[in-house]
């Protein structure tokens, strides 16, 4: 099977809107705010977005890089 660069960001983007939804949810802010929920790095869902939108945007800026024959970093020496 192979993906698209195309299709691995509307993943990503369905991922994360998928995400933002519960995150409005008052039945995930119930589950959220419990004393039981616990998680080990103490990261919650509104984490998982940032995470996700952050990726995203290092796929579109290593496009945009590759189309025009940027470097992605250039070092200072």
């Amino acid at each position: 099977m192979t993906i698209t660069v195309e299709q691995i960001k509307l993943i990503i983007a369905g991922a994360e809107e998928t995400l933002r939804l519960l995150l409005n949810q008052p039945e995930y802010h119930e589950i959220a705010s419990s004393e039981k929920f616990v998680t080990q790095n103490e990261l919650g869902l509104a984490d998982a977005i940032q995470a996700l939108n952050e990726v995203y945007r290092a796929i579109e800026e290593s496009e945009y890089d590759m189309v025009n024959n940027l470097p992605r970093y250039q070092l200072d020496t």
